[in-house]
Protein backbone atom coordinates (compact mmCIF):
# COMPACT_ATOMS: atom_id res chain seq x y z
CA UNK A 1 0.00 0.00 0.00
CA UNK A 2 2.90 2.31 0.70
CA UNK A 3 4.45 1.77 -2.34
CA UNK A 4 1.45 2.43 -4.25
CA UNK A 5 1.21 5.45 -2.23
CA UNK A 6 4.42 6.54 -2.82
CA UNK A 7 4.27 5.98 -7.21
CA UNK A 8 0.91 7.93 -6.93
CA UNK A 9 2.73 10.99 -5.33
CA UNK A 10 5.60 10.45 -7.61
CA UNK A 11 3.88 10.34 -10.95
CA UNK A 12 1.62 13.54 -9.20
CA UNK A 13 5.02 15.03 -9.22
CA UNK A 14 6.23 14.61 -12.38
CA UNK A 15 3.00 15.57 -13.62
CA UNK A 16 3.09 18.67 -11.91
CA UNK A 17 6.88 19.79 -13.32
CA UNK A 18 6.00 18.69 -16.80
CA UNK A 19 2.97 21.15 -16.88
CA UNK A 20 5.08 23.83 -15.31
CA UNK A 21 8.23 23.55 -17.85
CA UNK A 22 5.31 23.28 -20.51
CA UNK A 23 3.67 26.40 -19.27
CA UNK A 24 7.27 27.86 -19.23
CA UNK A 25 7.91 27.32 -22.55
CA UNK A 26 4.59 28.61 -24.00
CA UNK A 27 4.90 31.71 -22.00
CA UNK A 28 8.61 31.94 -24.20
CA UNK A 29 7.09 31.03 -27.31
CA UNK A 30 4.39 33.73 -26.91
CA UNK A 31 6.90 36.18 -26.22
CA UNK A 32 8.79 35.46 -29.44
CA UNK A 33 5.48 35.61 -31.43
CA UNK A 34 5.56 39.30 -31.97
CA UNK A 35 5.73 40.65 -35.34
CA UNK A 36 9.41 39.73 -36.76
CA UNK A 37 11.49 42.33 -38.03
CA UNK A 38 12.80 42.06 -41.74
CA UNK A 39 14.35 45.30 -42.49
CA UNK A 40 14.54 45.93 -45.74
CA UNK A 41 14.34 42.60 -47.36
CA UNK A 42 11.72 43.35 -49.74
CA UNK A 43 13.31 46.54 -51.37
CA UNK A 44 16.75 45.01 -51.27
CA UNK A 45 15.41 41.56 -53.08
CA UNK A 46 13.82 43.77 -55.75
CA UNK A 47 16.33 46.07 -56.44
CA UNK A 48 19.17 43.21 -56.33
CA UNK A 49 17.02 40.84 -58.94
CA UNK A 50 15.54 43.19 -61.44
CA UNK A 51 12.93 40.35 -62.16
CA UNK A 52 11.40 40.26 -59.14
CA UNK A 53 8.70 42.82 -59.09
CA UNK A 54 7.27 42.57 -55.46
CA UNK A 55 8.18 40.30 -51.98
CA UNK A 56 4.54 39.31 -51.47
CA UNK A 57 5.04 37.80 -48.47
CA UNK A 58 7.31 37.58 -45.50
CA UNK A 59 7.29 34.84 -42.95
CA UNK A 60 9.20 33.64 -39.77
CA UNK A 61 8.50 30.70 -37.90
CA UNK A 62 10.50 28.34 -35.31
CA UNK A 63 12.24 25.25 -37.08
CA UNK A 64 13.55 23.63 -33.70
CA UNK A 65 17.26 24.45 -34.53
CA UNK A 66 16.75 28.83 -35.04
CA UNK A 67 14.62 30.44 -37.13
CA UNK A 68 13.21 29.82 -40.81
CA UNK A 69 12.67 32.73 -43.37
CA UNK A 70 9.82 31.94 -45.70
CA UNK A 71 9.82 34.71 -48.55
CA UNK A 72 7.05 34.51 -51.11
CA UNK A 73 8.07 37.06 -54.69
CA UNK A 74 6.22 37.92 -57.86
CA UNK A 75 8.17 37.67 -61.01
CA UNK A 76 7.99 39.27 -64.42
CA UNK A 77 7.85 35.87 -66.00
CA UNK A 78 7.59 31.91 -65.32
CA UNK A 79 10.94 31.08 -66.75
CA UNK A 80 12.85 29.19 -64.70
CA UNK A 81 15.78 31.18 -62.20
CA UNK A 82 18.72 31.12 -63.31
CA UNK A 83 22.00 30.03 -60.61
CA UNK A 84 22.80 33.85 -60.66
CA UNK A 85 19.64 35.04 -60.02
CA UNK A 86 18.90 33.06 -57.09
CA UNK A 87 22.07 33.37 -55.99
CA UNK A 88 21.38 37.55 -55.83
CA UNK A 89 18.35 36.69 -53.93
CA UNK A 90 19.65 34.91 -51.03
CA UNK A 91 22.78 36.43 -50.72
CA UNK A 92 20.82 39.86 -50.42
CA UNK A 93 18.42 38.29 -47.84
CA UNK A 94 21.22 37.25 -46.12
CA UNK A 95 22.86 40.38 -46.27
CA UNK A 96 19.83 42.64 -45.05
CA UNK A 97 17.60 40.90 -43.08
CA UNK A 98 18.18 41.85 -39.14
CA UNK A 99 18.16 38.37 -37.77
CA UNK A 100 19.95 35.42 -38.80
CA UNK A 101 17.88 32.86 -40.62
CA UNK A 102 19.01 29.08 -40.37
CA UNK A 103 16.63 28.29 -43.22
CA UNK A 104 15.60 30.60 -46.02
CA UNK A 105 12.48 29.15 -48.32
CA UNK A 106 11.74 30.52 -51.34
CA UNK A 107 8.16 30.43 -53.44
CA UNK A 108 8.42 32.43 -56.75
CA UNK A 109 5.61 33.16 -59.44
CA UNK A 110 3.96 35.49 -61.61
CA UNK A 111 1.37 37.98 -60.82
CA UNK A 112 -0.58 35.40 -63.18
CA UNK A 113 -0.19 32.54 -60.12
CA UNK A 114 2.09 30.65 -62.40
CA UNK A 115 4.77 28.47 -60.35
CA UNK A 116 8.97 29.98 -61.00
CA UNK A 117 11.09 27.18 -60.97
CA UNK A 118 14.08 27.55 -58.14
CA UNK A 119 14.64 24.12 -58.17
CA UNK A 120 17.44 23.36 -60.87
CA UNK A 121 19.00 26.58 -60.05
CA UNK A 122 19.23 25.94 -55.95
CA UNK A 123 21.11 23.03 -56.84
CA UNK A 124 23.84 24.64 -58.79
CA UNK A 125 24.49 26.61 -55.20
CA UNK A 126 26.61 24.82 -53.69
CA UNK A 127 27.27 24.42 -50.85
CA UNK A 128 23.77 25.54 -50.24
CA UNK A 129 21.72 22.46 -48.93
CA UNK A 130 18.11 22.50 -50.86
CA UNK A 131 14.76 20.85 -50.35
CA UNK A 132 11.95 21.44 -52.35
CA UNK A 133 8.81 23.65 -51.01
CA UNK A 134 5.54 24.24 -52.14
CA UNK A 135 5.18 23.37 -56.25
CA UNK A 136 8.43 24.85 -57.67
CA UNK A 137 9.98 26.19 -54.32
CA UNK A 138 13.02 25.52 -52.49
CA UNK A 139 14.06 25.43 -48.93
CA UNK A 140 17.76 26.57 -48.26
CA UNK A 141 20.32 25.79 -45.52
CA UNK A 142 24.33 26.37 -44.94
CA UNK A 143 24.44 30.16 -45.91
CA UNK A 144 27.03 30.48 -43.72
CA UNK A 145 29.25 27.82 -46.17
CA UNK A 146 28.62 30.10 -48.76
CA UNK A 147 28.11 33.62 -47.95
CA UNK A 148 29.94 33.92 -44.46
CA UNK A 149 29.20 34.67 -41.24
CA UNK A 150 25.70 36.44 -41.23
CA UNK A 151 26.57 40.01 -39.38
CA UNK A 152 23.23 42.66 -38.62
CA UNK A 153 23.20 44.85 -41.10
CA UNK A 154 24.34 48.37 -40.31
Amino acid sequence: MRRRLLAVALMGALLSSGLVGCGVLSETIKAEKGPADYGDVAAAVTEAVPRVVEVDDLGRSRNGVGYRLSVGFVTDSAEPFTSDELDAVVETIWQTLPWEPNTIELIGGTADGEGVDLRAAAEQLSPLSSTEAGQAGVSLTGMTDRYGDWRAPE
